[in-house]
């Protein structure tokens, strides 16, 4: 996978130019279920993964406010944080005198932050430059988001590493979802082996769930998407050490024991029968999860009655249709 650099660090977020936009206070990160893939071997290289797909993600739902990005761009400019290919484009159109540069004041007046005429300019220059106008539409995106987010770092690498993922997602791969301060608490500290197997028991819980309240799954498939895969038959045929460690039952039902007594907000219900019943306790209560099971239980047994039934009554025609006597005896009445 893609190697994140060190600097993407979680920090408070501090001073900022803010302009108005729009954008959903979003708590989760949402991506792509093969991304889980490395978390068991390397968490800090899968999650920053995770991180820079989901500010790409992010960055696409926002509003592309040409205005905006060109005050952002002219700002970082006088500010010294562009990066370099930026730079290089708007030094080119200053040296072209395309762009008039604010020497005395850097687009400031009365402490407000206003170079209209740089603006003015620049969008000029984006009705025929639009690649030059993408990428400052793609780094004022970013600088929200890395602002809402509270991270720093190198925003073309994250966009481009989020793009690039983004490019070799299946239409039908999964997308899960992390909490922000899960995905960072997990990130930036010491976990045990097991505390990894909660977390990735729980997304792929997640991701078999969806948008629902609850589902029926079993120990099988949600490992299986603990490990990053959308189902069994994806399945590699050498599979890392852990996957068979928690295949056995006893390290299995460990695990879920946890994620139901704990903090992970999860309701599991299996009683006589084949796989596990699993809600989302903030969406449905354990009573109604298992009316629900029970009552899909009792409807199963009732069709599986009906097919034993429809079976016997087969068997009992082709007996009657083997005996001649029998069936010229039916036919006379």
């Amino acid at each position: 996978m893609l190697n994140v650099p060190p600097l993407l660090k979680f920090y408070d977020t501090g001073k900022y130019h803010k302009h108005k936009y729009t954008m959903k206070k979003e708590k989760y990160f949402q991506f792509p279920l093969f991304l889980m893939r490395d978390l068991l071997e390397d968490k800090e290289q899968a999650l920053n993964n995770i991180l820079c797909y989901g500010a790409y993600s992010f960055s696409q739902k926002l509003y592309s406010d040409v205005n905006a990005a060109a005050k952002q761009l002219m700002y970082e400019y006088y500010r010294g944080d562009l990066s370099n290919d930026l730079r290089n484009m708007v030094t080119k159109y200053i040296n072209d005198e395309k762009i008039e540069i604010d020497e005395c004041y850097y687009g400031f007046s009365d402490t407000v932050f206003n170079p209209e005429v740089e603006i003015s300019q620049l969008l000029e220059i984006w009705k025929t430059d639009t690649g030059f106008m993408n990428k400052a539409l793609e780094f004022y995106k970013m600088k929200l988001i890395f602002n809402f987010i509270g991270i720093t770092g190198n925003y073309k690498f994250v966009y481009d590493a989020g793009a690039k993922i983004h490019k070799s997602i299946n239409p039908k791969e999964p997308m899960p979802m992390i909490n922000k301060d899960t995905l960072f608490e997990y990130r930036d500290n010491d976990k045990t082996e097991f505390e990894l197997m909660q977390l990735a028991v729980y997304i792929g819980i997640r991701s078999i769930i969806g948008k629902k309240s609850y589902c029926k799954t079993n120990k099988k498939m949600i490992l299986c998407r603990a490990f990053g895969y959308s189902s069994n038959k994806y399945l590699p045929e050498v599979m890392p050490d852990l996957y068979y460690k928690y295949s056995n039952r006893y390290h299995i039902d460990k695990v879920l024991k946890s994620l139901e007594f704990n903090t992970w907000n999860l309701h599991f219900y299996s009683s006589q029968m084949r796989g596990m019943y699993v809600g989302i306790k903030n969406k449905i209560s354990l009573e109604t999860l298992v009316l629900n099971a029970e009552t899909n239980k009792q409807k199963n047994k009732i069709q599986q009655l009906k097919r034993e039934k429809e079976i016997a009554r087969r068997k009992a025609l082709q007996h009657l249709n083997k005996e001649p006597h029998l069936n010229k005896e039916y036919n006379m009445n």
